[in-house]
């Protein structure tokens, strides 16, 4: 086989990928979601198919974006989290593999690939991300600053202290980074119609901090909001992994209220994405393209979002692990469709070179299969389970998904855990610590299938020992808060820095529209400890008492 057979170039679509970040998949109105206003998407679902199951390889960015960017899984990329091996292993990428059958393959957005300015197969790069290091190295930092906000510190929200408590930007929608990545889009468009094209745009959002712009920030009102699952679950159920994404929430005091905003804005991020996918299917339309291009819409993996008194990713419960998978191309997907396979991003390569109508060798040494295999939209051959996995080491835990059926185990302390997704969709009942008939059997079966596929696919080097997967023994989560602050500023000339805004102060105005949060309720000793300032703030003096 050979990368020179495909189809012609007039028979191959153009090729669109909009890729969301930490977007629930069930943060979309035709995923059954009546809360939630996203037309847009609705529309790519209507005319196109609707993947009911499509799940995270690795819950958290970098080890999910490299298993879509090669097709393979973690222990081959050697990302188990959001680590950055010195050593970039050596494989085909694919915009590289599209560019090879005549694509010209174009990036927007955050990618969250490091170096970040390595090329990555991609004949061009427009780069956004969420925290930039040097400026130079990010367009849409550089764009802004030229804009007249290069004084603003928190481009993309307040970390730290306020990373998952309610905020908005302060930046008019315009120059929103969600907004730029439509503009972007728009014109990438309108300059090459012409061209077979392969276009991936990330948005950072509905990724934390939750700083949507003006309008957005109010478009949902609290009392329509669903309230988070399970928010008085006892500890003791749960895993130690969940325990320290609960104290990293620092909702130890938060309202009600306050809960509910942080789904409003959540919600609103997602929103503004739907915006600008309306704009592109619109350019496209106008440009008379549409038909002939494939679009996907997903994401890397999900959000808790309050669900279990807990925030982020980075466990294996269905609000961190389903993402949201939409894909329309007339030619070979049917309208209104809803597939039910279970799926993943390591499919998705597979799916474009089967697009492109490409036969290459590398598809032999991939486990992902085309999306387009059945009538319709689908797998030719439905799996009957998916390994999801997080971490290595005493930190490593992985779970084995059936249909309707789950099994997680966590190396850290050995704790397991057997869901019935089919009578308990909100993972409220652990069958195991409910002693229910044969719930050890097929936790011990499920088990042993996660041990062969770690041998296979990951990292048994650190968790496997004597056949069986690791327990580390750990007695106590690790707990910590986010504490991140821009680091470009570190970076920046001496005139420059003088010129930006108190750091007290970007925080005073992300909170200048919030009622629901008192900045007291929050971990303030530890944001002091670790760096955080509140000077030139109407609060400067209130971390002397801590």
């Amino acid at each position: 086989m050979s990368a020179i057979q495909r189809r012609s170039d007039n028979d191959m679509p153009n090729i669109i990928l909009l890729y969301a970040d930490q977007m629930r998949a069930d943060a979309i109105a035709a995923a059954g979601n009546p809360a939630i206003h996203t037309p847009n998407l609705d529309r790519l679902a209507a005319e196109g198919v609707l993947f009911s199951h499509c799940c995270s390889t690795t819950p958290v960015c970098v080890a999910a974006r490299y298993s879509l960017l090669t097709g393979r899984r973690e222990g081959q990329t050697g990302r188990w989290a959001n680590n950055r091996p010195q050593i970039e292993p050596l494989h085909d990428t694919l915009p590289a593999l599209l560019g090879s059958a005549g694509y010209y393959t174009h990036s927007i957005g955050k990618m969250h690939f490091s170096p970040t300015r390595r090329h990555y197969g991609f004949h061009r790069r427009e780069v956004m991300q969420e925290l930039p290091t040097w400026p130079q190295d990010d367009d849409y930092l550089t764009w802004l600053i030229a804009q007249g906000y290069g004084h603003k510190r928190e481009i993309h929200g307040v970390r730290n202290l306020l990373y998952v408590q309610p905020q908005t930007s302060p930046l008019p929608q315009e120059v929103h980074g969600t907004w730029w990545c439509g503009d972007r889009m728009e014109h990438f468009l309108r300059t090459n119609a012409d061209r077979r094209f392969f276009l991936w745009t990330g948005f950072v959002g509905p990724h934390p901090p939750y700083n949507v712009p003006a309008p957005w920030e109010s478009m949902y009102a609290l009392e329509d909001m669903p309230f988070p699952i399970q928010v008085d679950r006892d500890e003791e159920t749960l895993p130690l992994q969940m325990r320290m994404l609960r104290y990293y929430a620092n909702y130890e005091n938060a309202s009600e209220d306050r809960l509910r905003r942080c789904v409003a804005l959540y919600y609103a991020a997602c929103s503004l994405i739907d915006h600008q996918v309306g704009r592109i299917l619109n350019t496209l339309e106008e440009l008379d393209i549409l038909d002939e291009t494939l679009i996907m819409f997903t994401g890397d993996h999900g959000e808790l979002l309050g669900d279990f008194n807990a925030c982020q990713k980075m466990s294996p419960y269905e609000s961190s692990v389903r993402v949201p998978l939409l894909m329309r191309w007339p030619e070979r997907i049917e309208a209104g469709r809803v597939c039910d396979d279970l799926v993943g991003c390591t499919d998705f390569l597979p799916t474009f070179l089967d697009a492109a109508g490409m036969d290459h060798p590398v598809l032999e040494e991939l486990s992902g299969q085309s999306l387009l295999g059945a009538d319709g939209g689908g797998h030719a051959q439905p799996r009957d389970e998916w390994v999801t996995c997080y971490g290595t080491g005493a930190s490593r835990w992985l779970s084995l998904r059936r249909p309707g059926l789950k099994d997680n185990y966590y190396c850290d302390n050995g704790w397991e855990e057997l869901y019935d997704l089919d009578a308990d969709p909100t993972e409220a009942h652990n069958l195991l610590l409910e002693g229910a008939e044969g719930a050890r059997a097929t936790a011990d079966e499920m088990r042993g299938r996660l041990v062969a596929w770690e041998i296979s696919n990951g990292f048994p080097e650190s968790t496997v020992q004597d056949g069986e997967l690791r327990n580390f023994g750990v007695e106590k989560p690790a707990l910590r808060r986010n504490n991140q602050f821009p680091n470009w500023v570190n970076y920046i000339p001496d005139d420059w820095r003088r010129n930006l805004e108190a750091p007290g102060l970007g925080i005073e105005e992300a909170l200048a529209r919030e009622d629901t949060l008192d900045i007291e309720e929050l971990d303030l000793k530890f944001f002091k400890e670790n760096g955080g300032s509140l000077a030139g703030s109407r609060w400067e003096g209130l971390l002397e008492r801590y």
